[in-house]
């Protein structure tokens, strides 16, 4: 399917259309009637600064999503067909991955084109969406992007910053009641990871914590030359299949992380049934 932007670029980019918030997607378990098998699935979340922290970073951040296994990825200030990179950088670093299947989830117009979240992964898309999240008292308005598989939904998200506990304990308190609705009961599991601008203990996590069982480790994760704030998580909604973490380590030597971006990755690999 191939959708043309607000900025004038051709996206192939699969069902890439905004969806009001509280127009329903989803919210109805499937049943299944095959055998239930084990999964196992390497997860990634990465602000990525527009790939362009100190350089041209695009190779470095594909290279380090090749390098890892993973078969998803969550990526945060991405920019789409703007004056600042005129290029769509989701679907340059998925061609550079071997064709991954992406969504580009726009958070609000920048300089001419996008700006926004990415979720990619190597494998078939079930469905694909751009959940708006409203601005609140913020600065700004931001975004969810929706992607569907056979075995999970895979969501990534950048909320805004400010003060502990506003704006994004708003944006948090909508993104539980808007899952809760679409996504309880859900027959596979409910990920969403991404840039929370917040440490753990705050309200917004706290709030977060309320519907979903956080994944990944209370890591430093910003800034990457010296981290001392834990801003980026992994969560898995509570109303949907549990699953399992095998492993959360950030592994060593794939890039330079202090050149790449001003934030660490996370990673996370999980088991589920």
């Amino acid at each position: 399917m191939v959708v043309m932007t607000a900025c004038g670029c051709t996206h192939d980019n699969p069902k890439k259309e905004y969806v009001p918030p509280g127009i329903e997607r989803h919210g109805r378990p499937r049943s299944h009637t095959e055998s239930v098998k084990e999964k196992e699935l390497t997860l990634i979340t990465y602000n990525v600064a527009n790939m362009s922290h100190g350089g041209d970073r695009l190779d470095d951040i594909a290279h380090f999503i090749e390098q890892t296994g993973a078969d998803y990825a969550g990526l945060n200030e991405v920019d789409s067909c703007n004056q600042r990179h005129t290029n769509f950088q989701l679907k340059d670093v998925a061609e550079k991955l071997g064709g991954w299947n992406y969504h580009f989830a726009s958070a609000f117009k920048f300089a001419g084109g996008g700006y926004g979240n990415g979720a990619l992964c190597n494998m078939p898309l079930l469905d694909a969406f751009t959940l708006p999240i409203p601005q609140g008292s913020g600065h700004e308005p931001r975004s969810v992007a929706v992607i569907e598989t056979e075995d999970i939904v895979f969501c990534a998200t950048h909320l805004d910053f400010g003060p502990p506990g506003e704006p994004s304990f708003e944006q948090a308190v909508y993104l539980n009641q808007w899952f809760d609705e679409h996504y309880a009961g859900y027959d596979k599991p409910v990920i969403l990871c991404g840039d929370f601008n917040t440490d753990p203990g705050t309200d917004t996590i706290n709030e977060m914590d309320r519907c979903w069982t956080r994944l990944s480790l209370p890591e430093l994760s910003w800034p990457s030359t010296d981290p001392y704030m834990c801003l980026d998580y992994f969560f898995c909604l509570d109303a949907a299949v549990p699953v399992e973490v095998v492993d959360n380590k950030l592994p060593e030597g794939i890039v330079d992380y202090e050149q790449t971006s001003d934030h660490l990755p996370v990673v996370v690999k999980i088991r589920f049934k």
